[in-house]
């Protein structure tokens, strides 16, 4: 199934506003197995916007619009569509007397601007928007490549998600039944770089159907195998043959933040940080953890064998810069492992981020039974101390 996303509003072409509706929908749309083709974003102009709307129509199985359903005069998408598929705009009483109700039950007159919303193309489908005075509708355009479905939204995000998830996502499962033409399965790496995974999986191409992308994340890399198509065997053997690679900086699977994964290894039990260089970078990372307590020092040690062991039964401790790195300190249940690790990124908040990544993988490590030390590509260890011995 063909999707494209179309997003509109001035504010969004010249920059005033990020346009996070369009890269939230994105993400939504793979999860249940459909890829966007394409994403357009034009302007409040009505010339474009059916210039817009009618090329996605000739393309697309089904085109998701955002924006320009407002009552002002430059919210023109409705009549965009009405004059692109040849669909006069009409009036619709019922959804007139819903908005009316609305500001009737506010105790206010409804202004005579928002009436505007009423008039959408005829013979479309309404689609009902319980937070706003919005509604969203459908348009069934019918060309030569057969027929394209256009759900056109209002761009408030919080109207725009619950619209989505309520009215347009069952309706998109029923139009593709059991079609899914792209599968995703995503892995996190730490510790090495795109350009050295891009040397260790590039080099040889992936079978037909499957590709292979990369997204930063500062501090982790994502890698996300997509298949369009492709068997569940041929994805079990690209998965393979991706695991081989990257196992040694592999810190977590699936759909879930890899922190998260982490903590979710560590059930009921507390944990106790202690951070000093990370400045609060690490306690982010863990905040969700419903036993978490945590403190700040600017005096803590820039060395590793002097830096203090808290009393608590598992804690981390990210210590002072110093001349040789920042020494980082897992003590768990008596027993420390330690290490200190140079970063050298040219954004401070970026290698806090990373210096608080790499005390979560050595707690990672040690809930896994492996060793608590890892050896990073993009890191440099300078000193170590484990199984309660420092040196």
């Amino acid at each position: 199934m063909r999707i494209e996303i179309i997003s509109t509003g001035d504010e969004i072409v010249t920059g005033l506003v990020v346009d996070t509706n369009a890269a939230w929908l994105s993400a939504l749309l793979l999860e249940q197995g459909w890829q966007v083709r394409r994403r357009v974003t034009v302007g409040d102009n009505l010339k474009d916007l059916k210039a817009v709307l009618a090329e996605s129509a000739s393309r697309a199985e089904v085109v998701l619009v955002c924006g320009g359903l407002g009552p002002t005069a430059d919210d023109l998408t409705a009549q965009a569509a009405a004059e692109a598929f040849d669909q006069p705009l009409t009036l619709f009483p019922d959804w007139l007397a819903t908005i009316e109700a609305r500001y009737a039950s506010r105790g206010r007159p409804m202004p005579a601007s928002n009436a505007k919303q009423a008039w959408l193309p005829q013979g479309c489908e309404i689609l009902d928007n319980p937070v706003g005075t919005a509604c969203g509708f459908v348009v069934t355009h019918t060309g030569h490549q057969g027929p394209s479905r256009l759900f056109f939204t209002p761009g408030v995000p919080f109207e725009f998600k619950q619209m989505v998830r309520e009215q347009i996502m069952p309706r998109l499962k029923a139009l593709a039944g059991e079609q899914t033409d792209t599968e995703l399965r995503r892995f996190y790496t730490f510790g090495v770089s795109e350009s050295a995974l891009s040397d260790m999986l590039d080099a040889a191409p992936w079978p037909a159907g499957i590709e292979l992308g990369y997204r930063s994340s500062m501090p982790l890399i994502e890698l996300k195998l997509i298949g369009h198509g492709a068997s569940t065997a041929d994805m079990d053997a690209a998965e393979a043959r991706l695991l081989a690679a990257i196992e040694p900086w592999l810190v977590g699977r699936g759909d879930e933040e890899p922190a998260q994964q982490i903590l979710d290894l560590l059930g009921e039990r507390s944990l106790h940080l202690q951070e000093g260089e990370s400045r609060g970078a690490l306690l982010t990372m863990c905040h969700g953890h419903p036993a978490l307590t945590a403190g700040f020092s600017h005096t803590l040690s820039d060395d590793l064998t002097q830096l203090a062991v808290p009393a608590a039964p598992l804690s981390l401790t990210i210590g002072r810069a110093g001349p040789d790195g920042v020494p980082l300190l897992l003590c768990a249940d008596g027993q420390l492992h330690g290490q200190t690790l140079r970063v050298s990124h040219p954004d401070p908040a970026s290698g806090r981020r990373i210096l608080a990544f790499a005390a979560l993988d050595m707690l990672r490590r040690h809930l896994l039974g492996l060793p608590v030390l890892a050896d990073y590509l993009t890191l440099t260890r300078t000193a170590r101390c484990q199984e309660g011995a420092r040196g």
